[in-house]
């Protein structure tokens, strides 16, 4: 029964802490599937390095020891960022966000078949073994993971190639330095208090990580959202400071009309989040071909906005856009704010000014004819 237990602690934790952390992208850009194949892929980099690791002692090129605090981190993290290198390639990708929670779950995928073959064979302190594990070297695999994923997703973002190969090189080191770090410390007889706060510091890592990466995009958002994808000022409000979109969108308009409508409002606004993140990448993507991929994803996604706008409905859509507004962002505010700019003070403004002008030039033509 213990074992049980041990074994599901061993599984679902780990899990439960990357489910917890999808929480924090806001955009909603990583897909759950990915999430899943990452799982995946961390499970099968596992059983690749539990081969490698124990043939090269048996061949003699390392000891036991060499293996625990120079070789397996760099094998392992290799072998972990290969799923990562394929996906950050994709055209469909699309920022630091994604990077590091596809880290984190290769990562968390990696530490949990660990999980289940230490558990396994140390029966007699296993549940001490695996709640000691989920909250140490399970976030070590998945922060240092994250870290590759986060530079490998970053050099993505940046136009100057020579800048993000540096990035690349630096998050794989940082990565297999912390992996290296926290496996000497373990093996050394570290008190097992240290190694917890060294995996809660990794995860600490992974969260600034996530949360600087949101504020980045909803930078790019705003910056690349407008009239070419037929969104208006007040949506890209909506999408850019989509913390708040409950309290100030998602309530009210749940309140007026129901729960019908929601979902398919969520999800324009989530579109056209995308949407701007995917023109953005398009300045930093110097291939032709991954030019036209995320042109011709830019389009399907326009394409699906319109329809949830269709679907959502005229009426409703208006109350989408006005409910956003504050009264600087009226469009008749805006007209009389153009109108005091331009005018003389009288009503009319810049009409009566223009009238004025040719006025005053009509005896000027007289004279000189």
């Amino acid at each position: 029964m213990i074992l049980a237990i041990s074994i599901v602690i061993a599984l679902t934790i780990p899990v439960g802490f990357l489910f917890f952390l999808r929480t924090f992208d806001l955009h909603k850009t990583v897909k759950f599937k990915r999430n899943i194949v990452t799982l995946v892929c961390g499970i099968a980099a596992y059983y690749v390095a539990a081969q490698i690791n124990p043939a090269m002692v048996d061949a003699g090129w390392v000891t036991w020891g060499q293996v625990v605090r120079i070789t397996a981190p760099i094998i392992e993290e290799l072998l972990k960022s290969l799923i990562l290198i394929y996906l950050v390639s994709r055209a469909d990708f699309n920022y630091v966000v994604d990077g590091a929670l596809y880290g984190f779950g290769v990562g968390i995928g990696f530490a949990i078949i660990e999980n289940v073959e230490y558990v396994n064979g140390n029966i007699e302190i296993a549940l001490a073994l695996a709640l000691a594990r989920v909250f140490s070297t399970n976030l070590m695999h998945a922060t240092s993971s994250g870290l590759i994923g986060t530079a490998l997703a970053f050099h993505r973002g940046i136009s100057e190639k020579r800048r993000g190969w540096l990035v690349i090189l630096a998050g794989y080191l940082l990565a297999m330095v912390f992996h290296a770090l926290f496996n000497t410390m373990v093996n050394a007889g570290a008190f097992l208090v240290f190694a917890i706060a060294y995996g809660v510091l990794g995860a600490g890592l992974i969260w600034y990580v996530i949360r600087r990466g949101m504020s980045e995009q909803q930078k790019w958002v705003g910056e690349k959202l407008g009239a070419e994808d037929r969104v208006s000022v007040q949506e890209t409000r909506a999408a850019t400071s989509i913390e708040q979109l409950v309290d100030r969108l998602i309530k009210p308009f749940q309140e007026r009309f129901g729960d019908e409508k929601v979902p398919a409002v969520r999800d324009m606004l989530y579109k056209q989040i995308e949407i701007g993140i995917k023109r953005k990448l398009l300045d930093a993507t110097p291939s032709p071909t991954k030019r036209q991929e995320i042109e011709g994803i830019i389009s399907t996604l326009g394409r699906e906005m319109n329809d949830l706008r269709k679907q959502i409905g005229t009426y409703h859509m208006m109350f989408v856009r006005t409910v956003y507004l504050d009264q600087d962002y009226r469009v008749w505010d805006k007209i009389q704010a153009r109108v005091a700019e331009s005018s003389t003070g009288q009503k009319g403004g810049g009409l009566f000014d223009r009238a004025t002008e040719r006025i005053k030039k009509k005896p000027r033509e007289k004279d000189q004819s």
